[in-house]
């Protein structure tokens, strides 16, 4: 990372090409001569006071002066300021107001364009498409935002310290993780002070060091300055840019290339660009893994090659299967492995494709750590050097759109065999029978450890020195722990055989014996129970605590194996249904609030406008801030809580208001929900669940008052949206059928009087769920609508048809 301050603009000309770029003490006597004319100049006054009495006196001649001192001459450049633009830094912070960036930008023809980018503008202006993009922020503003949206004035640094500082959050959170090199400034602005305080303390004693060494360039800096900054592990540089470019970034130029092109490389620098499916050869291909997986970690690579992952007899079930339907000459269909958590499906999904491959076929892998997205399976498996064989982990992550995508990707050339690992319990949630009934089909379920499986479990645990409470015993007591005590679950029994402990016990105990430090595996857990895991800035960020003493925490839970790291240096709970268990016990103490409001804060500091939807940051935050899950986890005071303290981050997100009008129409006030999704609405009016939900607050306020004179019109309006909707989206989508059904049949019971009149109205509504039910089968609340809809008018039918026929 790069921060610039002041003296970094210094060699800059302005456009008069008669001075230089300002010094503090230049802008001070500009403001006093614009202000006092006549009167004698007093180097006492601060730049804040000065320039409040100028926007005060001389407001517009004060903006005038300003662009003119602070817009720079691109023309006469100096060419060391190339070198800077240039580097591949991951981001340049800059607490200057003028416009050299952009100057620079003009002048030199850089390796990435740069998107300026104001702290203080309230519209998010995206980056332009093309190349990835090196982002400039202007902590105090940047000179389109004078005079007022700019941090001169005193009013102006005590407006900012009053109120949340999202890129000063983010600044604080990178500079504990990353190196800095700070140019031209001593980092006195008390902005950045107020928000990296937190990170003052190295820590205890036997604290390490963690935090990246970082650079302070400048000429000159006072002994308690350096001394301060020592603590924070900034060292001190004693030179100008210009003398630092000369000395320093001159001679990086190999190490400049090299990092240029690993940005160019990396997807986060262009979201938009499809990741390929990484090849089962290429992942297993690598050296020896550590691992912990016989006393609970997840499976790797290394694990199945070594053996530590026994054989079972269950693997010689799946594999004729497998073989017979990868023969098929025609769509080969999908295989799905089945069974409860931590039964081994991952394991015996990671052996058939170590089978397979060792045969010599080409087999993609997918789990929830690479996360690909439904697209990019898509773009991936259509590719002319596509496998022949696509194996996802975890598979009920993609929810109900894995059968959409199963069946497209079986029933075009060239038909890859799909092998899916699916929890028993959802498995009718995201495989419909509708839309795979086309595709051959084999369902395979986890049977429990056979009593060959725990002979080989236990001859391994004894080669691997992991016995336990076990070593020692005979051969018969040993197998009698996994058959009896652990109940023959895989995970449960490696655990629970080997500590003599109840499976939840233990993984509780673990979080509780952690005291303070419990909070950071809390967000680990959390995080890694809904398929995230965390870079150790994100923790900090998510946690609100940027310290050294938190990075040393992140590290010792790695060395006792209580975290792990993945292979893209994320951290996670070492196994999912670990954290499921963390994550209930937090929810049930109600901890969880807190890091749930940390999660959603670490998605909404990274998303923006021109980042695709499918990247994780948007399904971070999509899934931490849906309403639903935020009433059923923290209920909604807790969500409303969580929604206001990210506002100010996403106000400009329609999918924000959406569920956070969508909470208050549940179970809150109509009035904010109509204020919410109208917000919603204007920023994204054809968007389906925007209209769906919209629909479904008219509905609301009729059956809320259904005698108003408004009340009929409401209903009428949102039934029509909803047909229109259900006619454009029903074959994809269960919701638009779900709001019509139950808030249609509320308002026949409480706003339609005429018998006649409420049977036509159910009538109708009946056949829209008719309809629904054939598109969804598998939709088990719809068909329960459905009956509840049909009991309705068959109460009402009968007896108005007994009235037609009364003599």
């Amino acid at each position: 990372m790069l921060l610039l301050g002041a003296g970094f603009s210094l060699g800059a000309m302005n456009i008069s090409r008669t001075a230089n770029l300002p010094t503090v003490e230049d802008l001070k006597r500009d403001l006093w001569n614009l202000c006092f004319p006549g009167e004698d100049y007093s180097s006492s006054t601060s730049l804040q006071n000065l320039y409040e009495s100028a926007l005060r006196l001389r407001g517009r001649d004060t903006a005038d002066m300003l662009r003119a001192r602070l817009t720079v001459d691109s023309e006469t450049l100096p060419d060391w300021y190339e070198a800077y633009f240039g580097m591949p830094w991951a981001r340049i912070y800059t607490l200057n107001v003028d416009d050299l960036p952009r100057s620079a930008a003009r002048r030199f023809g850089l390796p990435r364009p740069l998107h300026v980018v104001s702290a203080l503008r309230e519209q998010y202006e995206p980056p332009p498409p093309g190349k990835p993009a090196l982002d400039v922020v202007h902590l105090n503003g940047d000179i389109d935002g004078i005079p007022n949206e700019i941090t001169f004035s005193t009013t102006q640094y005590a407006e900012r310290l009053a109120r949340p500082e999202p890129w000063y959050v983010r600044l604080v959170a990178d500079l504990v993780s990353r190196p800095f090199v700070f140019v031209g400034t001593q980092l006195e602005e008390p902005s950045l002070w107020q928000h990296i305080e937190l990170r003052r303390s190295r820590g205890g004693r036997g604290t390490r060091e963690l935090r990246p060494k970082s650079y302070i360039v400048v000429p000159a800096l006072d002994a308690a300055r350096r001394s301060l900054l020592a603590e924070y592990n900034v060292a001190w540089l004693p030179m100008d840019a210009a003398t630092f470019q000369l000395d320093v970034l001159s001679k990086l130029g190999a190490a400049r290339q090299t990092g240029l092109r690993l940005l160019e490389r990396q997807t986060a620098a262009n979201p938009f660009e499809l990741r390929s499916i990484p090849l089962v050869s290429a992942l297993s291909n690598t050296p020896a893994q550590s691992s912990q997986f016989l006393i609970g970690e997840a499976p790797n690579w290394t694990d199945i090659h070594g053996g530590r992952a026994v054989r079972r007899a269950s693997d010689e079930d799946l594999w004729p299967g497998v073989q017979h339907m990868l023969t098929s000459p025609a769509a080969k269909g999908v295989v799905v492995v089945t069974g409860t958590a931590g039964s081994g499906k991952s394991t015996a999904l990671m052996r058939v494709a170590l089978r397979m491959n060792a045969d010599g076929t080409a087999v993609g892998w997918v789990d929830s750590e690479g996360s690909l997205s439904p697209h990019e399976i898509r773009s991936g498996m259509r590719a002319g050097d596509a496998p022949s064989v696509l194996c996802i982990d975890d598979a009920d992550m993609y929810g109900s759109e894995l059968s959409s995508m199963v069946r497209e990707l079986c029933l075009r050339p060239p038909h890859p065999l799909i092998i899916v690992a699916v929890r028993s319990g959802r498995i009718d949630l995201v495989l419909h029978e509708k839309l795979i009934q086309e595709i051959p089909f084999r369902e395979f379920a986890m049977p429990p450890l056979a009593d060959n499986d725990i002979d080989a479990l236990i001859d391994v645990l004894a080669l691997e020195n992991r016995l336990g409470i076990l070593l020692g015993k005979s051969r018969d007591e040993q197998r009698a722990a996994f058959r009896d005590q652990a109940g023959r679950q895989l995970l449960v029994a490696m655990i629970q055989a080997t500590s003599g402990r109840r499976f939840e016990e233990k993984a509780v105990d673990e979080l509780t014996e952690l005291g303070a430090d419990g909070r950071v595996y809390g967000i680990i857990a959390v995080a890694s129970a809904y398929r995230f895991g965390l870079q150790r800035n994100e923790i900090l960020l998510g946690l609100g605590e940027s310290t050294n003493a938190v990075l040393n925490t992140v590290d010792m839970l790695i060395r006792r194996h209580i975290v792990r790291v993945g292979h893209d240096g994320s951290i996670w709970a070492r196994h999912r249904v670990i954290a499921e268990v963390i994550r209930d016990e937090l929810q049930k103490s109600g901890a969880i609030k807190e890091l749930l409001q940390g999660l959603a804060h670490v998605g909404a500091t990274q998303v923006n406008p021109n980042l695709s939807r499918s990247a994780r940051p948007w399904r971070l935050l999509r899934h931490v801030i849906n309403h639903d899950f935020l009433i059923r986890v923290i209920g909604p005071d807790p969500g409303r809580e969580l929604y206001g303290e990210i506002e100010n981050l996403l106000r400009w997100d329609y999918h924000f208001w959406l569920q956070r009008g969508s909470l208050e129409v549940e179970v809150g006030d109509l009035d904010l929900a109509e204020n919410f999704l109208n917000q919603a609405r204007a920023l994204s009016p054809t968007d389906f669940y925007v209209q769906t939900e919209y629909s479904y607050l008219l509905f609301r306020k009729a059956i809320d008052n259904p005698t108003a004179m408004l009340a009929p019109a409401f209903a009428r309006e949102a039934t029509e949206t909803l047909e229109g909707l259900i006619e454009r989206n029903g074959e994809r989508d269960v919701y638009a059928f779900h709001v019509l059904g139950s808030q249609g049949l509320s308002w026949a019971r409480r706003g339609i009087p005429s018998s006649i009149e409420k049977e036509q109205f159910l009538r109708e509504i009946m056949l829209h769920l008719q309809s629904g039910c054939r598109l969804h089968p598998r939709a088990v609340e719809l068909k329960k609508l459905m009956d509840d809809v049909r009991q309705e008018h068959l109460s009402i039918a009968v007896p108005s048809q007994r009235t037609l026929i009364r003599p």
